[in-house]
């Protein structure tokens, strides 16, 4: 959190002075405006589509069945935030125009669905025949709250990661965009893939690598085929219109994955003590993630940042 909060501070300082340029940025400000409205609108739809979603589950399947749809869908739009945070970093890598960010958004999010998808179920026809599959969930779901917990605060140069060097190493391509084209033709004639669907490649990749720990994490809460797709693909819904959000606030959320860890930590130990006899309600799990979740966001909201008091030292007068 972070490193990308780093990122998206880094920005060109406004200019002042003209009349034109302050026009343009008052033309800026409110197509800003009517964005955020448009995000704000459609996230709150998709949030009421899943509550009416996982109320109908409630209704039809019972309060045990219904809890579980409602953990499985609130931890995993938990966890989706921080890929936001991932892909905001991957825009700014990659100096993505924002008109042209939400193509890559819809696309990766319509993969991201069918990612998830053969994952579940692939991973539910795993445990079915072999329960102590969920055994090495439990320790991938505790080394990531671990890894949350213990990350670094460095700044991560993306130039260095795996998965940019390896989209750039095996995709010809140019750094020049070509409006919201993912190929174009270079001078040569050949085709060259562009900035744009290179960002889109690394953004599919990065969630491949997200789902080690999103797809045993609802293993943790439910292994229901049904409960597990329909709360995963609720929760994708509206990531469109979160990000919007996200990217315009993702230095709010300071503590908000401190509660993920916590979350990600009680799942592990949950699967654990599943093998040793230990059960835990399907509605204690659900207050678990209500409430670790709620804390994180209000702490992020309620309490300075932990560096806020880090080097600010006051100028002379």
């Amino acid at each position: 959190v972070a490193r990308v909060a780093a990122a998206r501070r880094r920005r060109p300082p406004s200019m002042k002075g003209g009349g034109m340029v302050d026009e343009a940025s008052d033309a800026a400000v409110v197509d800003d405006g009517d964005e955020m409205a448009g995000a704000v609108r459609g996230m709150l739809l998709a949030v009421a589509a899943s509550i009416a979603f996982g109320g109908g589950v409630w209704t039809f399947r019972g309060a045990e069945e219904g809890s579980a749809w409602f953990a499985a869908y609130i931890l995993e739009e938990s966890l989706s935030i921080d890929n936001l945070f991932v892909f905001s970093l991957i825009f700014s890598y990659f100096q993505t125009p924002p008109a042209s960010q939400p193509k890559v958004l819809r696309y990766g999010l319509l993969a991201a669905i069918a990612l998830r998808g053969v994952f579940i179920v692939g991973g539910l026809a795993v445990v079915e025949r072999f329960e102590l599959a969920l055994l090495p969930c439990a320790f991938i779901l505790l080394y990531s709250a671990y890894g949350i917990l213990a990350g670094s605060d460095d700044e991560e140069d993306l130039s260095q990661n795996a998965i940019v060097q390896a989209t750039k190493r095996y995709l010809p391509s140019t750094d020049v965009y070509d409006g919201d084209n993912f190929f174009t033709r270079a001078a040569d004639g050949a085709r060259v893939a562009t900035p744009l669907l290179l960002a889109l490649v690394c953004i599919e990749l990065s969630d491949v690598v997200f789902a080690v720990d999103s797809v045993p994490a609802v293993f943790g809460v439910t292994t229901d085929p049904f409960l597990a797709l329909s709360s995963n693909a609720c929760a994708v819904l509206g990531l469109r219109q979160l990000y919007t959000l996200i990217a315009e606030a993702v230095d709010a959320f300071e503590y908000l994955m401190y509660g993920v860890a916590f979350v990600l930590a009680f799942i592990g130990l949950k699967l654990l003590g599943s093998f040793a006899g230990v059960e835990v309600p399907t509605e204690v799990s659900l207050a678990v993630v209500v409430a670790s979740i709620g804390a994180g966001v209000g702490a992020s909201l309620l309490l300075p940042p932990p560096d806020d008091d880090s080097g600010g030292g006051s100028s002379g007068e």
